[in-house]
């Protein structure tokens, strides 16, 4: 790779304050974890002096996820994405909570510098049964995002693109992470 990357996309594993019954339920049963001392200070790959960052937070965390978004060196978010989850029956997820029960996830979208956005005509919300690849959005693998999301960060901002905490490889993107090779 010659260029810095235009594009950041990040996942983190999140440290979560309490734990779910159950030996395979939550994050830690699916992947290590990182504090969000050890999140502020990784190492990121080269990055273009304009760029964005698309990092998906979990709502007990929002005020530790702006706190890594300034720790890598970005402005703080004016803008997200909502996924709305489907289950694989194509019904409304109806996920955990301690209040209301979760059917959507958040990602934030922070920038540093002035990236160009190709398309304003890209909706804040995304549900759909089959993406433009024929591959479900529905809800699938712990944390794994559809096909989807990345469709849209390709139709909002050239690459080069950046994945962190990847959980597969993915065409025309670097994928870092420990899961990224299978």
């Amino acid at each position: 790779m010659n260029e810095p990357f235009r594009v950041l996309c990040a996942d983190p594993p999140w440290p979560f304050r309490d734990k779910l019954p159950g030996k395979n339920r939550g994050a830690a049963s699916n992947y290590p974890l990182l504090s969000i001392r050890d999140l502020c200070r990784l190492p990121l790959p080269p990055l273009a002096d304009d760029c964005v960052l698309f990092m998906w937070r979990v709502a007990s965390m929002q005020s530790e996820a702006l706190r890594v978004i300034d720790a890598w060196g970005f402005d703080q978010p004016q803008r997200e994405v909502v996924w709305l989850k489907k289950t694989s029956n194509g019904n409304r997820w109806f996920g955990m909570g301690r209040v209301v029960r979760a059917e959507h996830e958040i990602c934030l979208i922070a920038m540093r510098g002035r990236p160009i956005v190709k398309s304003h005509s890209v909706r804040s919300t995304f549900v759909t049964d089959v993406d433009l690849e024929g591959i479900s959005a529905i809800v699938g693998k712990h944390s794994a995002k559809p096909e989807t999301f990345y469709g849209i960060i390709e139709t909002l901002f050239d690459g080069p693109y950046c994945e962190l905490f990847a959980r597969r490889q993915r065409p025309g993107w670097t994928c870092l992470g420990n899961e990224a090779n299978g």
